[in-house]
Order: structure tokens, then C-alpha cells, then sequence
């Protein structure tokens, strides 16, 4: 038994020191750190529309009001299989209007997740180009650079950080990274807007 503790306690250090020598942990407080500027910035810039511009209060109500569920949707998932290109929090806002707000709040979950596969499809669609995939990976390079120190903890840490997941299942395509590993890790993701989703309601 002891000899079992010791081999888990000398996995658990060479584990601890390799992650500190590539610099884990100084990525993940510094992450740490970007979530709360954001939040302060997003209470800030709530403030100055809510009271030069438009009332919040009525926004979901005008969004839910004007846009279609499956337009808003289908949005969503476009934005977050290609780049990320609209800021998720913008939709848990749009959902607040629903009456079962956390059922939706899982709906956008999902379709993240499923995003995340797609933007993973392009990766893989990408992978067989090489001159596309040398200048995509070239260009993230940081990306394929932490993929390569940290696996499947960089995705995870994409799928719950303020990071560009798209990008980061885009880069994970590209390079090959297993796909059985990504299934689960969407997991992540999906767990991302219900942590989310009350701080962004009370903020807003």
C-alpha cells in the first residue's frame, strides 16, 4: 500500500514540476486574471448602455421578441464552429428572457459542444491541404504549441476561459489530436455556461 502511495505521490510531483516548468499554472492565473478584467468591463459597458442607450432590463425581451429561436441558434453555432466570432455571454443574455432559463442555458451548452466538433471537422479538412495546414498552423503556432506541452488540459482550459475554443478545436484538427479525447472534454464546455451564465444575469 505504501509502495502504491509513493508511486502516485512521485507521478503526482513529476506531473506538478513539469507543468510548472512549461508555465501551466502562470497561463491559468493569468487567465484567471482575464476573466475578471472582462467582468469588469462587461459591468462597465452595461452601465453606459443601460443608461445613455437602452435599458438591459428590456433587451432579452426585444432580442427574443425580434429573432427567431432557430435563427439565433443556428447563429450561434456558425459562430462558434468558425473562430468564435460572437462572445457566448451575448447569448446567455438572450436566453434570460426564456422561462426555463437553465434548460436553454443547456441548449446553448450543446450546441457550443457541437461547434467545437465542427470547428474540429474543419481542423481535420484543413489537415489535408498541407499548404493550408502549414500557414494555419503557422499562424496559431501558440496554440500548437500548448497543445503539444499540455494535450487535452489545453482544450479544457479553452472550453472554460475567456480563449477562442473554435480556434483551439481548429488547431486540435489540424494537428491530429484524438478525437475520442475532444468528445469528452466538450464536456468542459458545456459545464462553461451554467458557471457563467448566473454571473453574466447578475452583472447584467
Amino acid at each position: 500500500m505504501k509502495k502504491i502511495e509513493r508511486n502516485i505521490f512521485n507521478s503526482f510531483n513529476i506531473y506538478y514540476r513539469y507543468y510548472k516548468k512549461t508555465g501551466l499554472y502562470s497561463f491559468v492565473i493569468s487567465n484567471i486574471i482575464k476573466i475578471f478584467l472582462v467582468l469588469v468591463f462587461v459591468f462597465i459597458l452595461a452601465f453606459v448602455i443601460n443608461k445613455f442607450i437602452i435599458k438591459l432590463s428590456e433587451l432579452p425581451e426585444y432580442l427574443v421578441d425580434n429573432f427567431s429561436t432557430p435563427l439565433v441558434l443556428l447563429s450561434f453555432f456558425i459562430s462558434e464552429s468558425i473562430l468564435g466570432l460572437i462572445p457566448p455571454d451575448f447569448f446567455i443574455l438572450w436566453v434570460s428572457e426564456f422561462d426555463n432559463f437553465y434548460l436553454m442555458v443547456g441548449v446553448l451548452g450543446f450546441v457550443s459542444y457541437l461547434g467545437g466538433l465542427a470547428a474540429y471537422g474543419i481542423g481535420v479538412s484543413i489537415r489535408q491541404i498541407p499548404s493550408i495546414k502549414q500557414r494555419v498552423l503557422k499562424f496559431y503556432s501558440t496554440h500548437v504549441d500548448k497543445i503539444k506541452k499540455w494535450g487535452s488540459l489545453f482544450i479544457i482550459i479553452a472550453a472554460l476561459f475567456p480563449l477562442p475554443y473554435a480556434v483551439a478545436c481548429t488547431v486540435a484538427g489540424a494537428m491530429k489530436f484524438p478525437l475520442k479525447n475532444l468528445l469528452f472534454i466538450g464536456i468542459f464546455r458545456i459545464a462553461r455556461f451554467f458557471i457563467y451564465a448566473p454571473i453574466v444575469i447578475q452583472i447584467l
